[in-house]
């Protein structure tokens, strides 16, 4: 027996051709995301150091004598239990986390474009099987009608045929509106034509790469860190701290200095609380990743579960394909003997086809279940 699939190994990162696809305005934002990530990572990788102030004044008595004074000052923590080093880590860390928060919106929108691309493919399908039936269902009511005038057929029954044509007449209009509103969803995320795009072609990746790689494991493990970074940085801001003060300046055509260590030590009612508060964030992210993981496993299996069941259901419609060519092929004969109508043959013609496009229809969502995993690595 052949497998349904092959599971196979890729290596999935968000390159330049997956962000091309998206529009000019699109790409700004990300790249300009990027930068100011950037940006804050200096600001917050060097809060730590204090600023130096520059002070200027003059004084005038009530003699008018002018007293100029220039100065710098600064006060600057050089030890706060490791208060410093978790102000740094902290920093790198919540880098990261906005650059995955990025890649993460990124390839929503991506898997927005591509889904829809494949509702789009979908949605041709519906068409030609609506066709189809439309076709076979007027052949219907010409010979319901038929039986009718003979006085064969109950009225109701001729009723009912033109009923379901009407249908299918009906739900053609309601598959040309979905296509268009669906070229309008792809219209919000890129700027180029229908047909200029291409859907991915995707494999199936292994479960353990796809638990490795998931950007929402990623992410919550970022901001677990993120979050213990913060818990120490709070803990440190209770603690004693060393800070180094130093003046310099000229007064009165005089220069002046002095320097000197200063220990503080904040007192707090809310202390306690305040760090707990703190502690418990970083508890809290740490069970939301244990929650993502789990969620990761899920979605990988109901993906495979779907894949599974369009696997199944392409071989069933193979089944009957194979049927409609048998009978097909019998009628054809008997029509060609003058036993069977044309119709006859056109009917089982158009049943045969809607299946084929049955299974296009299956292939399409197997790739969309494909995508689905393919964007969140």
């Amino acid at each position: 027996m052949k497998p349904l699939f092959f599971i196979v190994f890729i290596i999935v990162s968000l390159n330049a051709s997956d962000i091309d696809v998206l529009s000019p305005i699109k790409q700004n934002i990300i790249e300009l995301e990027k930068q100011q990530s950037s940006e804050k990572e200096r600001v917050n990788q060097y809060d730590w150091l204090s600023d130096i102030t520059l002070n200027t004044s003059v004084i005038k008595d009530q003699n008018n004598n002018t007293t100029d004074d220039y100065s710098l000052t600064i006060s600057q923590d050089i030890f706060k239990f490791g208060g410093i080093r978790s102000q740094i880590q902290y920093a790198k860390e919540l880098k990261k986390m906005e650059l995955l928060d990025i890649d993460v919106n990124t390839k929503e929108d991506l898997n927005t474009l591509f889904s829809t691309l494949i509702d789009i493919k979908l949605n041709d399908i519906s068409l030609k099987q609506n066709l189809l039936n439309l076709k076979s269902s007027m052949i219907e009511v010409k010979h319901k009608t038929s039986e009718y005038k003979q006085g064969q057929l109950d009225i109701s029954d001729l009723n009912n045929a033109i009923m379901a044509k009407n249908e299918y007449k009906d739900a053609a209009k309601g598959l040309k509106l979905t296509r268009l509103t669906n070229i309008n969803t792809i219209k919000k995320y890129t700027t180029k034509s229908i047909e200029a795009l291409s859907i991915p072609d995707i494999k199936l990746i292994s479960k353990a790469f796809y638990l490795k790689q998931a950007l929402s494991i990623q992410y919550a493990k970022a901001t677990t860190k993120v979050n213990d970074a913060l818990y120490k940085i709070k803990k440190s801001d209770y603690m004693p701290r060393l800070s180094v003060d130093a003046k310099m300046g000229y007064s009165e055509g005089d220069a002046y200095h002095y320097y000197g260590l200063s220990l503080n030590l904040p007192l707090s009612y809310s202390a306690s609380n305040d760090i707990q508060h703190s502690r418990l964030e970083y508890l809290i992210s740490q069970q939301k990743l244990n929650e993502e993981k789990r969620n990761a496993i899920i979605d990988y299996d109901s993906v495979i579960l779907n894949i599974k069941n369009y696997h199944e259901r392409i071989r069933l419609a193979q089944e009957d394909i194979n049927l409609y060519q048998a009978l097909l092929k019998t009628t054809q004969e008997e029509y060609e003997a003058g036993y069977k109508t044309i119709d006859d043959v056109q009917m089982l013609k158009n049943s045969m086809e809607i299946r084929k496009l049955d299974i296009q229809t299956y292939q399409l969502n197997i790739k969309k279940q494909l995508l689905s995993l393919y964007f969140k690595i």
